[in-house]
C-alpha cells in the first residue's frame, strides 16, 4: 500500500509540475513574440534618446589641463583617473576605488580639469546632461533626486537625478548624481516592456537579473519533471505497456 501511495503522489506531483511548466513556458512564448514584434526603441525607451555629443578637441588644449600631480596632492587616496566631458567642460574623475559595473556604488569625486574646482550634479547640471540626450520637444516640468532602489533601474545603487519632460510619452531621463552619467531613458512605453522582462526573466523579486531564486526554483522543478516523466517511461516498459506494430 504505501509503495502505491507513493507512485499515486508522484504521479500528482508530476502532473502538477507539468501545469505549472507549462505556464511559464507559454509566458515565455508570448513575452518573446512580444519582444519581437516592438521596436527596440519602445522596449529600452530610446524614442527621443542620442548619444550625448563628445567635447570637441578644439575647445581645449591638453596644455589647458591641469597637471595630476596637483590635483591627486589634495586628495588622501585615488586607484584611478578618467578624463571625461561633462556638458562639454572637461573633467577629472577621480576613484577611490574602481568599481566593476556602472551600477555599482561608485566612490568618485570629479574635478574641473581647467579650473581645478570640485564638480557636484546638482539639478541644474543634471537637467542639461539629460537635455544632452533628448530629441523630442518636450520641455523639462520637474527635476528630482532619488536613492536606491529603484522601481525602474532595480540594479542602480547610487542615487539618480530623474528628469521629467512633457511630451507625448512622459519621457523620465535618469542621471547618475554622483558622475553625471546618463543612465537611461524611461517611458510609458518601457512600463509595460519593463513588465514583459520580469514575466520574461521570473524576476519577481525587483533584482534586475535572471540570476535569481525562482529561476533556481524553476530549473529544479524542470529537473523534478523530466526525471519524474523518465521513471514513469521506463516503468511503462519494465510493465510492457506499450505496444509496437510493425506494419
Amino acid at each position: 500500500m504505501k509503495g502505491k501511495a507513493l507512485k499515486r503522489w508522484l504521479r500528482v506531483g508530476h502532473y502538477w509540475l507539468g501545469v505549472i511548466v507549462g505556464v511559464q513556458l507559454l509566458i515565455w512564448l508570448g513575452t518573446g513574440i512580444y519582444f519581437n514584434i516592438t521596436p527596440h526603441e519602445s522596449l529600452k525607451g530610446k524614442l527621443y534618446f542620442k548619444t550625448a555629443p563628445q567635447l570637441e578637441k578644439q575647445s581645449f588644449s591638453v596644455n589647458e589641463l591641469l597637471p595630476l600631480a596637483s590635483i591627486l596632492a589634495r586628495v588622501k587616496s585615488v586607484e584611478q583617473v578618467s578624463l571625461i566631458t561633462l556638458n562639454q567642460r572637461a573633467v577629472y574623475v577621480l576613484d577611490e576605488q574602481v568599481q566593476r559595473y556602472p551600477h555599482d556604488c561608485q566612490q568618485q569625486t570629479l574635478i574641473d580639469a581647467l579650473s581645478g574646482e570640485k564638480m557636484m550634479i546638482d539639478a541644474h547640471l543634471a537637467e542639461q546632461l539629460a537635455k544632452h540626450t533628448y530629441t523630442g520637444r518636450g520641455k523639462v516640468i520637474q527635476t528630482q533626486k532619488m536613492t536606491a532602489p529603484f522601481d525602474e533601474w532595480p540594479k542602480e545603487c547610487n542615487p539618480l537625478w530623474q528628469v521629467s519632460i512633457d511630451d507625448d510619452v512622459s519621457t523620465r531621463i535618469y542621471v547618475n548624481a554622483i558622475n553625471g552619467r546618463v543612465v537611461g531613458h524611461k517611458n510609458d512605453q518601457t512600463e509595460l516592456a519593463d513588465l514583459m522582462f520580469k514575466l520574461h526573466f521570473m524576476d519577481y523579486l525587483h533584482q534586475g537579473s535572471f540570476n535569481n531564486p525562482f529561476s533556481w526554483l524553476f530549473g529544479l522543478m524542470m529537473l523534478t519533471l523530466s526525471l519524474t516523466g523518465l521513471y514513469w517511461v521506463i516503468e511503462n516498459m519494465v510493465m510492457k505497456r506499450y505496444r509496437f506494430k510493425i506494419t
